[in-house]
């Protein structure tokens, strides 16, 4: 072998060795270009599943408070019921009146209010109709029985007297 040959032997070695980590290089960064990836989706994942189960708790809390309102709203329609009868003892009818009151207060914190009834427009969403009569068709002329929303979903229909397009007539 020449010195010549020799030389360029060991020229070609270190463009070799070169080859060599570049493609090695290549091969980290695809590796991590990967797991960079795989990281990201698994964040991703967690995140959406964090998300999930908030809405769940949530809905879970909101089924509940339905169940636990739905006990209870008979009770309130019978002292709006027991308010409504006259009585001379005006002391217990400022109570029950303040009881009432309370009730409805705290119970509209957990987001409970009365589903809108008289002059409104009929909604059998809302709205039960029992009864028509004279008046403004499809208005609401009379509330029967309160209903309820929690949150806005229905959990208790207002049950009420529908306008039929007709005109009362004068009594004589």
């Amino acid at each position: 072998m020449t010195d010549k040959d020799q030389t360029t032997q060991n020229n070609d070695q270190p463009e070799t060795d070169l080859n060599k980590l570049e493609e090695e290089l290549n091969q980290t960064k695809q590796k991590l270009d990967e797991m960079t990836a795989i990281s990201q989706r698994a964040l991703a994942d967690l995140q959406n599943f964090k998300r999930r189960t908030e809405e769940e708790k949530a809905n879970f809390i909101t089924f509940a408070n339905i169940a636990l309102l739905q006990e209870l709203l008979p009770a309130i329609d019978n002292m709006h019921r027991t308010l409504e009868h006259e009585t001379k003892d005006q002391e217990w009818i400022a109570g029950a009146e303040q009881t009432m009151k309370q009730t409805l207060q705290i119970l509209g914190k957990i987001g409970l209010s009365t589903v809108p009834t008289l002059n409104e427009t009929f909604d059998p969403t809302k709205h039960e109709a029992l009864l028509t009569g004279p008046g403004e068709k499809d208005k609401i002329i009379e509330e029967l029985e309160k209903g309820y929303t929690l949150n806005d979903k229905v959990i208790k229909m207002a049950r009420v007297k529908v306008g039929n397009g007709e005109q009362e007539t004068e009594k004589k």
